[in-house]
């Protein structure tokens, strides 16, 4: 799974962490990332959906794969800048699933965490989950995921 936006090289990932592999989901088709978002939701237990009230994403990863979550759940979109500013609606309370298109260190899904004072995460969903059993264990949400791929170093 995902070997079609798989590329060999040198890569110092934006979790901090290096890799002889990147996954550039900007390779793969339109419909081809709709089919996968539509898997991902999938992945996410029903009980967890039912209390999502929006969807939010780290830029710039998880823009594509977000908007097309909260599309198939019907749910507002918010995007969450690098910097901590958020993009889309405004709410004040409420709970959240957090989707990226790859899990490392939860660096990116703990920045959104962040941004959103007083408001729950019921969890994150990404294409690929690359981290280490540490990196899930230390969350207070859980994560989701189509594939488990070579883990960062």
């Amino acid at each position: 799974m995902f070997e079609e936006c798989r590329v060999e090289g040198a890569f110092s990932l934006t979790s901090g962490r290096s890799s002889s592999v990147f996954y550039d989901f900007d390779l793969l088709l339109p419909t081809e990332t709709a089919n996968y978002v539509q898997d991902l939701v999938k992945q996410v237990p029903d009980e967890i959906l039912e209390q999502v009230e929006f969807v939010v994403s780290p830029s710039v990863g998880g823009i594509v794969p977000g908007y097309l979550a909260a599309f198939a759940l019907r749910k507002p979109f918010v995007i969450v800048n690098k910097d901590g500013t958020k993009r889309g609606p405004e709410f004040l309370a409420g709970k959240y699933l957090i989707v990226d298109d790859v899990i490392t260190s939860f660096q990116a899904a703990n920045k959104v965490v962040a941004a959103l004072p007083g408001m729950e995460p019921l969890g994150v969903a990404a294409y690929i989950f690359r981290g280490s059993r540490a990196d899930l264990d230390a969350q207070s949400y859980g994560a989701f995921y189509l594939a488990r791929k070579e883990q960062e170093v």
